[in-house]
Formats: structure tokens, sequence, C-alpha cells
């Protein structure tokens, strides 16, 4: 049986079927026409943020934006500040937008700054973004620890030397104890002979245990012959790095250890050391800079992690050491300082680790920490096979980039310049590979962060002061070319 549709049915019953793509019928609030105020806030890390300074060599942040609204972002920056989000539809409460802002690094350009402005709706945020570029002199005109760093750019050690330790002749024949790890006297000739190839600074180890008396004063040899040699340096124009070097580490009588049983009398005997050292070279420049300690360690001698409270015992000694040299007055109120994280490394928990000392008087403060990676080519001893020696390789530069990335990180995020005072590469390797690791290592960070680099090691002949290692040392010189 045929059953007949009448025309006006058929026309209602298409009408029904076109109503939903016409727009004729909507029951969902998401379909409503916005009417309400526009509901706008930017934040970061939960925040309302309004300013935020990116510094010299730039960076990222991220932001996060709800709206109830459509939204834009406009700027008046030029091409050094990114954004990747420029517009966007409302969002919800579970699913916020997340802008990431970016920076360039903005190498020796003036300080700039720009307007970022989000709008949805009539409400408004403003977010003030700048790069600053740090003074290069404090307003007594002492050069910042920021500007001697770059300057400084990379160094030598004077190893082996006045670092030294022995106890099978006696402290106090001056030249015996300064030879004897085999290497000759300190020189004005080496110095200069550093001068001329291109270094622009030198750190001195020293240990003073030896030559203290049961007073624990320095013995006036002892503390002449050190002011000597650092007069060499200075002589020769370079930047110089004193410290105390294995008054720290391991061994019996190393005693200066991130020790919480022991710390008042430990700080103590910092403290009288250092207020020594101090009172001495109050009159140098601020090419002199001072470093408290090399490779602390804490009593039982971890060199990876510290037993509990080993952090808590090199945090109060670096304090310790900042307030002593403060306290002489004169050139050290402005003298930058070097601190060092527990044992020198550099790996994200001795960073954690760190508390930064508080100085009177800001941008006067350098950490440092020492980076023999990748072992494989940097530590091979007497067991390493000469014929099968390593080259430089892309995953040798992926393993010490990533320990690299954690030092700039940690430069730009708390505004201090990062000291890597002492790397290596094994003398045997070709030097065309070393030169590979020397130029690596020393312009990484270029443009990105505040490093210098300090070479452990030979490059320079101690008795003719010639180039040892001249492909060596030009890649290794190419971090000074800014």
């Amino acid at each position: 049986m045929k059953t007949k549709i009448s025309l006006t049915r058929l026309l209602l019953m298409m009408s029904l079927l076109l109503l939903p793509s016409m727009g004729l019928v909507s029951c969902s609030d998401d379909d409503e026409p916005f009417t309400g105020p526009a509901e706008l806030t930017v934040t970061r890390d939960g925040a309302a943020i309004e300013a935020i300074d990116f510094g010299t060599y730039g960076g990222y942040a991220l932001l996060t934006l709800t709206s109830n609204a459509e939204w834009e972002i406009t700027t008046d920056a030029g091409e050094w500040l990114l954004l990747s989000n420029r517009s966007g539809d409302a969002t919800t409460d579970k699913e916020p937008r997340y802008i990431k802002i970016s920076t360039l690094p903005m190498g020796k350009e003036a300080t700039r700054s720009a307007k970022v402005t989000f709008r949805s709706g009539s409400d408004t945020k403003v977010l003030t973004v700048t790069q600053i570029q740090p003074a290069e002199k404090d307003d007594a005109g002492w050069e910042t620890a920021t500007t001697a760093n770059r300057n400084m750019a990379v160094g030598l050690n004077l190893w082996n030397t006045l670092d030294a330790v022995g106890d099978w002749f006696d402290p106090d024949d001056i030249e015996a104890w300064e030879t004897c790890w085999g290497q000759p006297k300190a020189t004005q000739e080496w110095f200069d002979a550093v001068a001329a190839s291109g270094f622009p600074a030198v750190r001195i180890p020293v240990t003073w245990y030896p030559h203290m008396d049961e007073n624990r004063n320095i013995k006036e040899p002892w503390m002449a012959r050190v002011e000597e040699v650092v007069n060499y340096g200075l002589n020769a124009g370079l930047y110089v790095i004193l410290n105390v070097h294995h008054d720290t580490g391991a061994g019996e009588k190393n005693w200066l250890r991130a020790d919480m049983n022991n710390i008042a009398d430990i700080s103590d005997k910092l403290g009288h050391l250092w207020t020594q050292i101090a009172n001495r070279f109050n009159k140098y420049d601020h090419k002199l800079l001072f470093e408290g300690y090399n490779e602390m360690l804490d009593a039982e001698e971890n060199w990876v992690e510290p037993v509990e409270g080993g952090y808590e015992a090199i945090n109060i000694l670096a304090q310790k050491f900042v307030d002593t040299v403060r306290a002489t007055g004169g050139n050290n109120l402005r003298r930058n300082l070097i601190v060092n994280t527990y044992g020198a490394g550099g790996s994200k928990t001795r960073l954690d680790g760190m508390r930064l000392p508080t100085d009177q008087i800001a941008g006067h403060i350098l950490l440092q920490v020492h980076n023999y990676t990748p072992a494989e080519f940097s530590n091979l001893g007497d067991d390493a096979d000469d014929e099968n020696l390593p080259t430089w390789t892309k995953e040798f530069e992926a393993e010490l980039g990533g320990e690299l990335e954690l030092l700039i990180d940690y430069s730009n995020t708390f505004g201090v310049p990062v000291v890597i005072g002492e790397c290596g590469a094994y003398k045997g390797i070709d030097e065309n590979e070393r030169a590979k690791f020397g130029e690596f290592i020393t312009t990484y960070a270029k443009d990105r962060g505040n490093l210098s680099v300090f070479f452990w090691g030979d490059m320079i002949d101690r008795t003719t002061y010639q180039e040892m290692y001249p492909i060596f040392i030009d890649g290794f010189l190419k971090g000074t070319e800014w």
C-alpha cells in the first residue's frame, strides 16, 4: 500500500532537518554570544607579573593566560622579543593558554625595554620587559664581577707549584717546597709568556697549612713568596686569582672541611687565614681576585654527595670568607670574590645545594666549579693506551654541553658569573683533537652566559717559555673572541 505525503507535510519535514544548520536551534551555552565583561589574567608561576628582566644573555619565561573572551597580544619591541602566540579564543579553567616569551642576547648593546600588552575586551594587562646591561663598574669605579669574568674569559693555572704539599723536607725551605711536585720555580718570564700568547688570566693555587705556625699565623717567608708570584702575574697585565687550595680536599692534614660537627673551629681558622691574606693584598686593584677555597669535602671525604649537613657547612664557610674579606676594608670592600660549590662540582645537586653568600655591595661575587668532562678525554692517567687514544666526538660534545647548560642556566637565573677554574685534556691526545675540545668548552656559552674557563696542565713551557702546543692554544683562545 502506498502512502501519499502531502506537499505541506513534506515541506515541514525538510525545514526540521535544516534547522540545526540554519542556527535556529541552539541549546548550548557555548553558542551564545559573549555579553559579559572580559576577565583576563596573566601570571608566572601562579603570581601576577608586571615586569621581567631577562638579563644580558636573554632567555625565556612561560606565562599562563586565562580569559573568558577572545584575547590578543601586542608589543612595541623590535625583533629581539619573541612571542609564541599573538591571539586566541577564550580559555577554560582546565585549559589555560601558555605563552612563551623570549628575548635574544643583547651583546654589548645598551639596556633595552619594551611593553607587552595583553587585551581581552576592555581588560588590559601590561608587562614591562627589560634587558639590563650590567654596569662595567660599580659606583666607586671598581670593576664588577660580570665585567671581570668577561675580561678573564680563559686562563691557565700555575699548577703543582705553590699548591704542592709533602712531608719529606722542611716546609721552611721555600724553593724545595715550591718545586717538590716536579715544576720549576715560578718566574716573571713565564707569566710574561702567558700574556704574550694571548691569555688574559692566571689562577694561582696556594696551600697554606704547612706554612702556618702553632698560632695559625702564616710565616713571613711563605707570604712574601706568594706575594712575589702574584706580582709576576699582575706585572704581566694578567688577571690573577689567588686561592686556598689543598687545605681542602682529601687527606688527614686537610683541615678545611664541610663539617658541621666542627664548624666553629673550622670557621675561626678560615677567618684568621683570610684576614691575613686579605690584609697583605689589600693594596692591590681589581685585577686580583680572591677564591675562598678549592675542592672542599665533608669529614668523610665524599667526592659524590656530602653527608647530611655538608651543604649547610660549605654555605656557612662561603659566607665566612666573604664577611672576613669585607671586614678588612680598603680595596677589599669591593674586590671580586669567588666561592666554590661542594667539591667544586657542577652537577645539578651541587648547584642546588649552593647558597650564594650575601654581600654588603652587590655585583662582586663569582661562583666556581671544576669540569673534567668527559673523563675518558681529560682524566687518562699512566695506564692510558697511547696507541688508541680518543678523538673529540659529537658524543663528547653532547656530554660536556649538557653540563655547561646547567652552568649557563645557573648564571642567568642568579645573575652570577661562573668560573670553570679547572678543566683538562690528556696531553697524549692529538693536539688537533684537543684544540677541538678547547674551542668547544671556551666558546659554548658565547652570547648565552657569563662563563670563564681555566686550564689545568701544560701549555707554556715553564723553563723555555715557549708555546708547547700552539694548535691547542689557538683552539682554547677562541674563548677570548667575543
